[in-house]
């Protein structure tokens, strides 16, 4: 799936794979899933894979842009997860119809010549049609990749 930034920006996104595939009871090794990024951004290109997220932070991240879909109130306009690589975070209201949102980069997430003085991230603005499509999109990532 891409996430549209603004300025011709872009990160696509994509579930390559659970951590451990040979782990099937489930519990928190085998519910890791490794995201595959490409990221074009004013702050450089780069691609990574890492396990980043897991199944359950993948459905929390889908709960997060459906609330923002309905112009519901989130419960926290920052979206973190148990590594610190990824997160999303609403920058304006989240009455408006376009809503902007950042995808912040950290650690293994950021490019292989990365600052630790500099931050990393693409700025996105959608509207709730926007919001619903990247909902589906993730939904549809992490079919493949059930909660075991």
């Amino acid at each position: 799936m891409i996430f549209k930034g603004i300025d011709d920006q872009s990160v696509e996104f994509r579930i390559t794979n659970y951590q451990y595939p040979e782990i099937k009871e489930g519990g928190w090794d085998g519910n890791w899933l490794n995201v595959y990024l490409k990221v074009k951004s004013n702050c450089g290109n780069w691609q990574t894979v890492d396990p980043s997220l897991t199944t359950w932070e993948v459905q929390g991240l889908i709960k997060w842009f459906e609330t923002l879909s309905k112009n519901e109130r989130l419960e926290h306009l920052e979206k973190n997860f148990t590594e610190p690589n990824l997160s999303f975070e609403l920058l304006d209201n989240q009455n408006n119809a376009l809503k902007t949102f950042r995808i912040k980069f950290d650690l293994e997430s950021r490019p292989e010549s990365a600052s630790d003085d500099k931050q990393y991230y693409v700025d996105c603005i959608a509207d709730n049609e926007e919001l619903h499509r990247i909902m589906n999109d993730l939904r549809i990532e992490l079919e493949r990749y059930p909660e075991r």
